[in-house]
């Protein structure tokens, strides 16, 4: 569903768009939270058909089994941020390739 690329970026390994929150709102869990916001928007957003007051947003409020998928995504993700977090740690010894020059080393 999402396509995340290993970078070389100033020295540093890193994933593009960034697997966890960042301060530009561009990582993948962010992505995923405006998804679910905008999910739960809709309550708000769409009348009342029954009684043509209010919205939906207390039948939203009273799923939990939403609260529970919710808590599920989160769960898988923190293993997913576990595991690109271990596939960086196993270059660390390689880490001197990309990090040092020749001109410093010589």
């Amino acid at each position: 569903m999402f396509d995340v690329k290993v970078d070389l970026r100033d020295r540093e390994v890193i994933f593009d768009p960034s697997v966890s929150s960042n301060s530009r709102g561009t990582g993948i869990r962010d992505i995923l939270q405006k998804i679910i916001d905008d999910f739960i928007s809709l309550a708000i957003q769409m009348p009342r058909l029954d009684t043509n007051t209010g919205d939906y947003l207390v039948e939203i409020k009273d799923q939990f089994q939403l609260y529970g998928a919710m808590q599920i995504l989160s769960n898988h993700f923190r293993d997913i941020e576990s595991a690109t977090g271990e596939f960086l740690r196993q270059y660390k010894g390689k880490e001197f390739l990309w990090k040092e020059t020749l001109a410093d080393n010589f």
